[in-house]
């Protein structure tokens, strides 16, 4: 099963689980309901046919909710612990579709399996409707793991009104765990952008507040730890209050010094200690992050302490992430002088430098640099390695702490 990124397949599963909700709200003769199934009937002809089937499944999935399911009968042959068996082996292979089909030919579903039944949905890319079940496993049995993943899947739907609301009425309850306390904190701090600016203030008060208060929990796992504090570092800083921030990026590498409390920190501090902030970030790009900047950071400190093959390195990884033209083109020159100082053969250096002209055609310090090694080849003479121009990483320093948190 894949993803469906259309607007017609988007329209029809927010106007499929609004009706389901109506249904289960016992209002399915109403007039709400009436006027979705015709917009539904309305879109259902826009749908492919392989999306009309698989939304047939994802209404007869969505009827657990009513308590109107009917299991699928078994297949000749088949036994139930057999199904389960190959239930288990499909989910962790991530057929969805697949674990989808074995779990209707079980006769009940407990809070495990509607959990189950979000996460392929989700895997999918049917977030709307992941919710549904998140919020059906948590009935049936509550847990602040199914709540804090409802709670994620209306922000990456794009719902961030519905998961402002759902975020303010937990924080109103006398006991809430760690992890949800601080996934609460992560939906707040999304929707403070969204929020008039005269509001803001109190909100990402909020946020520090709650993350205050559940980030040593130690029953929350130490990645969703790390986010919490992570965002109440960036609400001080929008509070201007930088000594608690740092203090709040140094807490979440503490607990879990991975990408992302790596590259907070790393930004936190390049304009007060850049030596310290480049090996946060160039520590980031050697774990791995998906993130494509800190490659680019961790390809110039390299570049600058001659650091030849870790310059290659850099570049190579980073360019697997980067979409934008101004990073890309920046990797493939530093990537191209790298190459030249470790001897790579001319033609695998012209290569790379003309890919970063393909990307940045209009660079002055690229044009430069192209410049002096075409006349290097000419005349075979060596480059003294500083003669190389490195630009500098200049990235919007915003649009990296969104990219932390978003």
């Amino acid at each position: 099963m894949t993803a469906m990124s259309a607007t017609f397949p988007a329209q029809y599963e927010a106007l499929l689980v609004q009706l389901h909700s109506e249904m289960r709200a016992g209002r399915s003769d109403e007039a709400r309901a009436s006027e979705l199934r015709s917009e539904m009937a309305a879109v259902w002809y826009r749908l492919s046919e392989d999306e009309q089937a698989i939304y047939d499944e994802l209404s007869e999935d969505l009827y657990i909710l009513e308590g109107k399911r009917v299991p699928v009968p078994l297949s000749e042959g088949e036994t139930a612990v057999l199904v389960a068996q190959r239930l288990a082996s499909a989910f962790k292979a991530k057929e969805n579709r697949r674990a989808l089909e074995l779990i209707r030919k079980l006769t009940s579903i407990d809070a495990s399996l509607s959990y189950v039944m979000g996460r392929c949905w989700e895997r999918a890319g049917f977030l709307r409707a992941s919710v549904c079940f998140y919020d059906f496993a948590n009935e049936q049995e509550p847990n602040a793991i199914y709540e804090a993943l409802a709670l994620a899947m209306l922000v990456q739907a794009g719902a961030l009104d519905e998961a402002a609301a759902r975020a303010q009425a937990i924080e109103k309850r006398p006991v809430v765990s760690g992890t949800l306390l601080l996934k609460v904190a992560s939906v707040l701090h999304q929707t403070a952008a969204k929020a008039e600016v005269s509001q803001r203030p109190a909100i990402y008060a909020r946020v520090t507040r709650l993350v205050e208060v559940a980030w040593d929990d130690r029953t929350a796992p130490a990645s969703t730890r790390a986010e919490g504090l992570v965002v109440a570092g960036f609400s001080y800083e929008h509070l201007g209050d930088k000594d608690q921030a740092l203090r709040s990026f140094e807490r979440a590498v503490a607990v879990h010094p991975s990408g992302a409390p790596l590259c907070a920190r790393g930004l936190a501090l390049l304009h007060i200690d850049r030596p310290r902030a480049l090996r946060d970030l160039t520590d980031a790009a050697k774990l791995g992050t998906r993130l494509d900047w800190p490659y680019l950071y961790a390809a110039q400190h390299a570049i600058e302490v001659r650091r030849f093959a870790e310059v290659e390195r850099f570049c190579e990884a980073g360019l697997a992430f980067a979409q934008r033209a101004e990073l890309r083109g920046r990797l493939f020159e530093w990537w191209a002088i790298a190459a030249i100082e470790l001897g790579r053969p001319p033609a695998e250096i012209t290569a790379l430098f003309e890919q970063a002209m393909a990307e940045l055609p209009l660079d002055l310090v690229l044009h430069r640099n192209v410049r002096m090694y075409r006349k290097w080849l000419e005349t075979e003479r060596t480059i003294p390695s500083e003669a190389w121009e490195v630009a500098s990483a200049d990235l919007d320093e915003e649009e990296a702490r969104a990219s932390l948190t978003g």
